[in-house]
């Protein structure tokens, strides 16, 4: 869809609320670049030789967050090979200060940080189905504290979408539409 005017688009929401089939699609139908910042921790795990674990990724994100949020950020900008005029779709922003340091480093460009909007119990019951763990395990993950830090993306977030009963196609066109200028089933957050 070449018609679009390009922008950053960065998908959040709870474990289970479908981030990376939603970005997936969007890059598809976009023809933008798609970057992920489970991706950045798993290429580091992977150059480094670690187990890729949860808890060693989520050792290793720690680590990449400590180090700081603008490098972190660079590093899932520069796995898109994104520059200044170039559309893309940054998956995972599980933190308030990811999606406030994406939006500081693409300016001027229209950034949208999208919230895929789900109970959290549905969620888990998607994961579950999915990876084929137990709903204990994932509500011992949900229970992390990046779980929680997600909600407060919930808050800066220009788009919250909810995703019920809704199919990733479904959720991906109105997002596209919404970018587009016309209207979608979203509720709209706080316009950045």
């Amino acid at each position: 869809m070449t018609s679009l005017q390009p922008a950053v688009i960065g998908i959040s929401g709870p474990i289970g609320s479908g981030k990376t089939t939603t970005a997936t699609l969007l890059s598809e139908r976009t023809n933008w670049a798609c970057a992920s910042y489970g991706d950045a921790v798993r290429a580091v795990a992977a150059r480094d030789g670690a187990p890729t674990g949860r808890d060693r990724l989520q050792q290793i994100g720690a680590q990449l967050i400590a180090d700081g949020w603008e490098a972190f950020t660079r590093r899932v900008l520069d796995q898109a090979a994104w520059k200044p005029g170039d559309g893309a779709i940054v998956e995972g922003i599980r933190h308030a200060e990811a999606a406030v340091t994406l939006k500081r480093l693409t300016s001027p460009m229209r950034t949208i940080i999208v919230y895929l909007d789900l109970a959290p119990e549905t969620g888990l019951t998607r994961a579950s189905s999915r990876d084929g763990t137990a709903i204990a395990a994932d509500r011992h993950r949900a229970a992390h504290p990046i779980e929680h830090d997600i909600r407060a993306v919930r808050t800066l977030a220009d788009l919250i979408v909810p995703v019920t009963s809704r199919t990733p196609e479904m959720i991906a066109a109105d997002i596209i539409r919404h970018i587009a200028g016309g209207s979608g089933r979203l509720s709209g957050g706080p316009r950045a």
